[in-house]
């Protein structure tokens, strides 16, 4: 039971990994309304630089965020937003780990199975 629970957690933190960032071809007010004030954007602003804000919502013309460590409130208005990214699973990233993790638990099952073969015999 306990080895059924590691490889559940396992298996949970590693799908975690398996997310990206995504451009978004809407535009950044109707993107960051999907959101309903959850998860976090990406946005580039005119002058290249990027900004990370959590729980982002749109207020009047801008959109509004924390940002920062220690997280602050931060607001980038709309028009000098440039491009917004949002994060997303991964297809590619989820199905090579769960290939990959397959694969290691069959050789660690066979390691094991060996070694128990090899001390019986012995």
């Amino acid at each position: 039971m306990r080895y059924a629970l590691i490889v559940c957690l396992g298996f949970t933190t590693a799908a975690a990994g398996c997310t990206s960032w995504h451009a978004q071809s809407s535009p950044a007010p109707e993107v960051v309304a999907r959101m309903n004030g959850g998860g976090a954007v990406r946005l580039q602003r005119h002058d290249h630089s990027w900004l990370v804000l959590r729980g982002p919502r749109v207020e009047g013309d801008s959109i509004v965020g924390m940002a920062g460590s220690p997280p602050e409130r931060t607001a980038v208005a709309v028009a000098n937003v440039e491009r917004i990214d949002a994060r997303g699973m991964s297809a590619t990233k989820t199905g090579g780990l769960a290939v990959a993790t397959v694969l290691l638990l069959i050789a660690v099952a066979g390691i094991a199975t060996a070694v128990a073969l090899g001390s019986l015999g012995a």
